[in-house]
This record gives structure tokens, sequence and C-alpha cells, in this order.
């Protein structure tokens, strides 16, 4: 069949990295569209026919999991084609609400994401049936105890909230009665789930109706203290989530319950299950940003602001907490930006811990090409910090340049050295320095040396090869050989005096992948 399905796009719809489903998905959209170009039959195109009966079989309940994910990418590619006929619309948004109904959550949330889609597109059969969807959903929330069902409805609402359809705003008062006991259930990702479902229920309501805004807002806060006077993980982690969306949609609700929200924060911030102690960090940053100048000053019953104990506390964590460093340095980065001018007695002690957690993951003797979340989140901050520090920020990072390329060359260095190069302009030149070296070393084996106008021209004359790069060809070899043992041109030596450069010895090591030892450090 000319215009069938490609043998190869079905394997990797197949496939379980889900890159590369999504590449077969768009891959598929692609041959549709070119399908449809070359011959204009509508539904009865010989590519809609062979995706339709695949579709029977892939989606069948008794096909393995793979199989039903590859039907769903079907249904996405489909979806993303303009030129579908109504009945073929039909069709689709059908098969999705019998999917949605599943009792598989992988499949379930696969559908979700089609389905948002569709009511993007505002699906004339889609939309049509909006309010009985909203009414299943509801359904589901308040009597289901399936928890596949009521994950999927969390994930409608939310969608629906989303779409800014008028018809949702008759059904405010219900969705928030029914959040309740989704926002203290036992499984931590339904309560995610709901709390994203009540902040896009939130923005339904604008902020001019103060008479309707106001006591759904007092609901919400009565609910936040209920959850806590349970004492339970749930009813813990309940509060602040509910807290966070309160501050991120309430408007200047929160600002009379600021100090409230404040304590339970630093209460929780150390509480014994993850799940909650992490909920507590996330927050803090979330009040920064609602109030810098309470932030900075509240009373939290001692004689440290709440800047102050938050930060003192994050940065012990930092060092101290190998689980919870990176999300400790993430919210210090997003602190010091919402609150920067009073950071700046924090900065020393800031780039001092992610210096030493550098240094450290150095010493592991994990590869440079390997990244972690950790290394991932340390880039991160420094950029936020340079951000909202600026050239204030100059002379901190200096001392953590280099240790910034042990990482490797990655996606999350390039980001961070963007920023800094851009907020912190004295940097550019050692920036754009080490760039250089550590992508010479990865390409030849040697640090990059700048062009000699007088040296090239005689080595052109010659017609012979640099000797700074040619003797980077055996160098770059040995060194990869050896996996760290001396060559001229892989351990960072120069070609003409045989001296290791102090500022790119550390580049070198990681462009080459060699080990960071502790006299290099």
């Amino acid at each position: 069949m000319a215009e069938g399905l490609e043998l190869g796009i079905l394997s990797q719809l197949k496939s379980s990295d889900v890159k590369l489903r999504a590449q077969a998905t768009e891959q598929l959209r692609i041959q549709i569209i070119d399908a449809e170009t070359k011959s204009q039959h509508g539904e009865l195109n010989p590519i809609y026919i062979e995706l339709k009966a695949r579709m029977v079989k892939l989606l069948n309940p008794a096909s393995d999991i793979l199989d039903r994910l590859a039907g769903t990418a079907i249904l996405t590619a489909l979806v993303g084609i303009d030129s579908l006929e109504e009945t073929q619309r039909i069709r689709i948004a059908l098969k999705i609400k019998e999917l949605l109904a599943g009792l598989d959550i992988t499949i379930s949330l696969e559908a979700v994401a089609i389905y948002k889609i569709m009511i993007e597109k505002r699906w004339a059969s889609v939309m049509s049936s909006v309010e009985t969807e909203v009414n299943r959903s509801l359904e589901w929330l308040g009597s289901e105890r399936n928890e596949v069902r009521r994950m999927t409805a969390l994930r409608i609402i939310e969608v629906l909230c989303n779409s800014d359809l008028v018809s949702l705003h008759l059904y405010i008062s219900k969705i928030f009665t029914e959040l309740r006991n989704p926002l203290r259930n036992q499984r931590h990702e339904t309560r995610m789930a709901a709390a994203c479902t009540l902040g896009a229920c939130m923005e339904l309501i604008p902020m001019s109706e103060r008479n309707v805004r106001n006591p759904w807002l007092n609901f919400l806060y009565e609910e936040l203290q209920r959850n806590q006077q349970l004492e339970s993980v749930e009813g813990y982690h309940g509060a602040l989530l509910i807290s966070q969306e309160l501050l991120q949609h309430g408007g200047m609700y929160m600002q009379s319950h600021f100090g409230q929200v404040c304590n339970m924060a630093l209460k929780l911030k150390e509480y014994r299950d993850p799940i909650v102690h992490r909920a507590a960090i996330a927050l803090l940053p979330v009040l920064a940003r609602y109030s810098p100048q309470e932030f900075t000053r509240v009373n939290t019953g001692s004689s440290e602001s709440m800047m102050g104990r938050a930060c003192n506390y994050l940065i012990t964590l930092s060092r101290t907490s190998d689980r919870d460093r990176a999300a400790a340095f993430l919210a210090l980065g997003n602190i010091a930006q919402f609150c920067s001018t009073e950071y700046r007695s924090f900065l020393e002690p800031t780039t001092r811990a992610i210096r030493d957690a550098l240094i450290q993951r150095a010493k592991m003797r994990i590869p440079p090409a390997e990244a972690d979340e950790t290394v991932t989140a340390v880039l991160q901050t420094i950029a936020t910090l340079a951000t909202a520090m600026g050239p204030a920020l100059t002379r901190y990072v200096r001392d953590i340049l280099d240790l910034m390329f042990t990482a490797g060359l990655s996606q999350a260095l390039c980001d961070s050295l963007l920023v800094l190069e851009r907020e912190v302009s004295q940097l550019q030149p050692a920036i754009q320095g080490r760039l250089l070296d550590m992508v010479s070393i990865i390409l030849v084996g040697v640090p990059f040396r700048p062009s000699q106008q007088s040296l090239d021209d005689l080595e052109q004359r010659m017609g012979t090869m640099s000797m700074h790069y040619a003797t980077a060809q055996n160098g770059h070899r040995s060194g990869a050989a050896a996996n760290g043992n001396t060559a001229n041109g892989a351990s960072g030596r120069d070609a003409y005096s045989g001296t290791v450069s102090d500022s790119t010895s550390l580049v070198v090591r990681a462009a080459n992948n060699i080990h960071v030892t502790n006299d290099t450090l």
C-alpha cells in the first residue's frame, strides 16, 4: 500500500522510550499530511483506513501496555491533523471518552493529554459534551473508590479549568467541595494532582468579584487549618499544598495569614516524612515571592527574620543532606531572586556551599559526562543568583567558575554560563576562554591556541600541521587509553613550555573525563 504506515514508525510507536515515541508520533503526523496532499480521499484515504484497523488491534484491552501506548500515539498524531472530517473527529472523541474511563493510569493520562488538545482546538464533538464530562469527573471524585479514575477526574477538571470555558463557572462550588478529600488523600500523587486542579479552578474566579471570591478563599483557609489539625502526613501535606495555591492565586487574601503560614513552613521543614519536609522547603521561596518585605522582617518568635531562619537552614541542608541538596540550592536561588537586596549577606555562605558541593562531586569520581540532579540544580542556582545579584556576584563566582566545568559540557552548563556572561559581564573573557579550551580538548585533545599569524604562515608554507595540534593527536589517543595517564595534550600541558595552566587544568580534566584528584582541587 503506497500510502501505508511505515513499519519503522510503527516499531518506534511501540517503544518504551518516551522521547522516541514522541518523535515517531510527529513523523506519523507528517506522513499523514503528506498522504493527504498526494491523495485527498478524506476518511477513505488508505492511510486512515490502515490506522483505523491498527488502532482497533492496538487499543484492545487484552493488548500489552506498549501496544496500547502505540494506539494512543496514533490518536495523538490524528488530533494534530486540522483537515479531519467531522465523522473522524466524532469517532476519536468517543474512543478518548472510553479510554478516560479505563483502569490503567498510564493510558488514562495519555487520553487526558489528547483530550486537552481536542479542547484547545474547540472540536464541536468535544465541546458539546463538556458538561457531561465535568459531571462524570465530579462523580468519580465524590464516590469512585478507584484511584485511577479519581486521578483521571482531577486531570480532566484541571484541563477544563485551564481552557477558560464560561460553562465551568457554574461548577466552581462543586469542584471546591469535591477537592477536600483528594487534598488529604492517602496517595501523595493524588494530593499533588488535587492541588494543581485547585489552582486552576481558583483562576476561574475574577479578582474583581470579591463577594464571590472571598467566601471561597475563607473556605479554603479553613480547610488548611482542618488539615493541619489532623497532625498526619496527609493532613500536613494537604495544608502546605493549599497554602501554596492560596499564595499563588489568592491575591492579597493571604496577607493577613502570612505569619501563620510562615510558622507552619518553619515547623514542618524538618518533619520526619520526606514528602512533607520537601513541600515545606518548596513553600519557602513561594512565601518570599508573595511578600518580600514581610519575609525579611516577619516576627517568627526569634531574633532572626523569616528569611534568616530559612536561608541558614537551607545552607546547612545543602551541606549535610545528599537527598535534599538539590532542592535546598534551588530554594536558595529563588529566595535570592525575590529578596535580592537582603540576600547579600548570604551570598558568601551560599557560594561556599556551591563550591563545596562541586568539589565533593569531583572527589566522588563521577565521570563528568554523567550529569546528576545536584549538579543541574547547582548550575541553575548559579544562574539564578547571577540574575538576582548581577555584578555583585563577581568576586564570589570567580572561585567556582573552573569547578563548574568539572561537571562536563552539558546543556545545563551552557545555560548557566549564558546567564553569567549576560549578567556578570566581567566574567565574559574567562568564560569564553574556558569554553574554547573545553571544546578544543574534546575535538583535538589540547586547550585552544589563539591564532599566531607569523607561526601559522610559516607552517602553511612548509605544508605542515601546527605543532600544537599535531602533538594533540598522540596525546589525545594516549590520554583516552590510559584514562588519565600524563600525555602532552590530554593533560593540559602547553605544547611549547610543557607546563600546566592552572586556569584550565580542571577544564582539561573534565573535557577528557579524567578524574579530578585532591591535588588538583
